[in-house]
């Protein structure tokens, strides 16, 4: 289905669906943030690995950096979009048991449940190569995204990109979400998944908001 960009509207999470929300998480291998009252999210305050690696006795610190940093490498082989393309979609799985926040049945056994009639993403997710972030800076500076790498490597990103929220792109979460060329632009709107491939020529990312 091909139709025209629509901008994004954020809505926030009702907190008796956090339990469900956190299932289609798990379901699609995937983090969603902001859980409410369920979960909350809070800054590591000890020094990252690498850093506790860097101060102490150092003959392998340089093949261990080598390491991770293959590690965070990621190919997923998509191909660059050549045309602007939005697709709708539903998110629905179909309960394997009952589904209660505290004494209230949010979900029946067997019974098929469009995921965002339940609960809302506070984020827009953009699927893309390493080398397109740069154009996606002023889209970050006006809207609540994560970016997910198909092509790069990660740590590299974020060194380049501190200021940007990165990830490397799950291939369960590329092949559940139908994601076909990048860049792509994911988020909600109502009660549906909205997928925008973002056109890419000349060098540069056309972006059409």
């Amino acid at each position: 289905m091909s139709c025209r960009f629509r901008e994004p509207k954020i809505m926030s999470v009702r907190p008796e669906y956090t339990l469900l929300i956190g299932l289609w998480a798990f379901a699609l291998a995937f983090s969603v943030e902001h859980l409410g009252i369920y979960g909350r999210v809070y800054p590591i305050k000890e020094k990252s690995i690498l850093e506790k690696l860097r101060s102490a006795k150092p003959p392998h610190i340089q093949e261990i950096e080598k390491k991770l940093l293959r590690a965070a490498e990621v190919d997923l082989g998509l191909p660059t979009a050549k045309a602007l393309r939005v697709f709708e979609n539903r998110l629905t799985f179909k309960a394997q048991r009952d589904l209660r926040v505290g004494d209230r049945l949010i979900v029946k056994r067997g019974e098929e449940v469009n995921v965002l009639e339940k609960i809302a993403l506070s984020k827009i997710y953009v699927f893309l190569d390493e080398y397109m972030l740069k154009d996606f800076v002023p889209f970050a500076k006006k809207y609540p995204a994560t970016f997910l790498i198909t092509r790069g490597n990660v740590l590299e990103a974020r060194k380049r990109y501190p200021d940007l929220t990165i990830y490397m792109a799950l291939p369960v979460i590329v092949e559940k979400l139908k994601i076909k060329a990048v860049p792509t632009v994911v988020y909600q709107s109502g009660d549906r998944l909205i997928k925008v491939e973002v056109p890419w020529a000349e060098g540069r990312v056309l972006l059409p908001f």
